[in-house]
């Protein structure tokens, strides 16, 4: 038997699963799962990038977009 390794439930014969081979996220989930484990996932490596940016200084100044004077 398979277990999802988001919600720690059995997956059985039917569900529609997912074999994940990503960094951190190997393993089975139910699909649905995997796509909330995905969002999780996401939302706290933009968080990160973001406040490790901000703390850099990067954003001192930012406009957006670069105008050239000529």
């Amino acid at each position: 038997m398979l277990t999802c390794n988001y919600c720690h439930k059995l997956i059985h014969e039917g569900d529609k699963r997912y074999f994940s081979r990503q960094a951190g996220m190997r393993g089975y989930y139910h699909w649905e799962c995997f796509v909330l484990a995905c969002k999780q996932a996401n939302r706290i490596g933009a968080h990160e990038i973001e406040t490790i940016t901000v703390s850099a200084g990067f954003y001192d100044n930012y406009s957006g977009y670069d105008i050239e004077d000529n």
